[in-house]
């Protein structure tokens, strides 16, 4: 169980639709279409909805971004960014890894998920928190001060070679949140923004933005990955037809065999007279 987004995230003055946190643009144009929907279907609590779907009907087509979903409860956001930091600790492809930092009071739930992340890649965790959390808790993790115009927000981006996508959830004035899980390319480039230069006025080095696939040899754009599984495939076949020919070959070998063994063994009766 997640902690809700803290009304301290919030400041009063965001009330008006149109004076509300806007960080990253182009997401924060999807949170606003999303707000809209919900004041018009009348849900004041997005997490008591049994499926964001009602949601989604009531936006436009073009409400959120190609490679963008909406989710609303609590226990789905926190899925989705445990399924980001598994992925991120399971492929240590190098790159690295923003988010805000947990409250204090959530810190126990969390920092070992923390630490096991900066040790598969660099982690910047940002503290919203007046309260400093322990260094010796966050393991590598490098901490930065949360900025105040993204206190509203609750975010991870993974930006790791081959997998770059991010959850971000953006308080609601009267409690609640909006999420959104995304893999689009222009919004993970706008985030990326934002925070490396919130980490370079703290003083930090900044990574560069990871690449959209691997650093294979031969790789060197998404189309290649293609490219090679198609060769993979073919290469595969005539392996396949290679290997059959073996164990043909294999096989009648083997009855060759037996019937020497057996001729051997025949002769040697009619020999002894047995």
């Amino acid at each position: 169980m997640i902690r809700p987004l803290p009304n301290y995230h919030l400041p009063d003055m965001f009330t008006d639709l149109d004076e509300r946190p806007g960080a990253f643009p182009s997401r924060d144009r999807a949170f606003d279409a999303v707000e809209r929907a919900l004041a018009r279907l009348g849900v004041e609590d997005p997490a008591t909805l049994r499926s964001p779907r009602p949601v989604e009907d009531a936006l436009s087509d073009t409400a959120l971004p190609e490679g963008t979903l909406l989710v609303l409860s609590p226990s789905e956001l926190r899925a989705a960014e445990v399924d980001v930091e598994e992925t991120v600790k399971d492929e240590r492809l190098g790159g690295a890894v923003y988010l805000s930092l947990p409250h204090p009071d959530d810190l126990n739930g969390r920092a070992r998920t923390i630490r096991e992340l900066a040790a598969a890649a660099p982690t910047f965790g940002f503290n919203g928190s007046l309260r400093a959390l322990p260094a010796t808790r966050l393991g590598r993790t490098t901490q930065v001060a949360m900025p105040l115009h993204l206190r509203s927000y609750r975010f991870l981006l993974a930006d790791t070679p081959g997998f770059r996508v991010a959850v971000v959830a953006r308080a609601l004035p009267g409690g609640g949140f909006i999420g959104l899980w995304t893999g689009n390319e222009q919004i993970l480039a706008e985030m990326h923004a934002v925070l490396a230069g919130c980490i370079d006025a703290s003083g930090h080095d900044v990574p560069e933005p990871a690449a959209p696939v691997p650093d294979l040899e031969g790789v060197d754009q998404e189309g290649d990955v293609w490219k090679i599984a198609e060769e993979l495939r073919a290469y595969r076949v005539v392996r396949e037809a290679e290997l059959r020919q073996i164990a043909r070959a294999a096989a009648l070998r083997g009855v060759a065999l037996r019937r020497e063994r057996e001729e051997a063994k025949r002769k040697q009766r009619a020999a002894t007279g047995s």
